[in-house]
């Protein structure tokens, strides 16, 4: 009897042992997956929240922004567009830099010699270049050439009256004066040249029609 006993009793013990084991392995098996699910719900808050970032607006930029570069440009510009005959047409000759700096500028203009006349004594130097080499008229071809350059290495950045022509109003009638320019880079006419590289920054003209009565 007694060895029937401790037979079952060792036969309980066993299956014990053997169930605890079972719930061990399961346990262990079922551990990875719960720490990829963990991971997998992390993932998932961390790749809502970094689309959540990217959507927002985004701030203005605050401090000294890029400079962005402006074209040169020379510009003809008058107090009146309409003038009477003999009367004095005073052209100041503006030119405009951009985000550069100039240490030369070459500005030829085209006139009409019947309408307008011109003479070298009506030619006026600006003051924000230091030696105007040329300034020449030709009232046979209506043609106008001021050149002007600064030896100083930083040049002349901004905006400036670069010259100034005072025609006389000849006779009555609609004229056209045209800075020539035939485009960028071209040095056979009108130039803003950069100061350091020598380049020609000239992109646009301003020219100017008016009206002799």
């Amino acid at each position: 009897m007694n060895e029937t006993k401790n037979m079952d009793d060792l036969n309980v013990q066993e299956n014990n042992q053997v169930n605890n084991l079972i719930v061990r392995i399961k346990s262990f098996v079922s551990l990875p997956r719960f720490i990829f699910l963990i991971l997998g719900l992390i993932l998932l808050a961390e790749l809502i929240y970094a689309i959540q970032v990217l959507t927002l607006p985004v701030p203005p930029v605050e401090g000294r922004l890029p400079i962005q570069l402006k074209a040169g440009k020379i510009l003809l510009n008058v107090p009146k567009n309409t003038y009477q005959i003999n009367e004095v047409v005073p052209v100041a000759v503006n030119i405009d830099t951009g985000s550069q700096a100039v240490n030369g500028v070459d500005v030829i203009i085209n006139y009409d010699p019947k309408i307008l006349e011109a003479t070298p004594g009506g030619l006026l130097k600006g003051r924000i270049f230091e030696e105007y080499p040329n300034m020449t008229v030709d009232a046979g071809k209506g043609l106008i050439a001021v050149s002007g350059i600064n030896n100083s290495q930083d040049g002349f950045g901004g905006i400036g009256q670069f010259a100034a022509i005072n025609f006389r109003a000849k006779i009555a009638g609609t004229t056209l004066l045209t800075i020539d320019f035939k485009g960028k880079g071209s040095t056979i006419d009108s130039n803003l040249v950069e100061t350091g590289i020598s380049k020609d920054i000239l992109e646009q003209v301003v020219n100017l029609e008016l009206v002799v009565q």
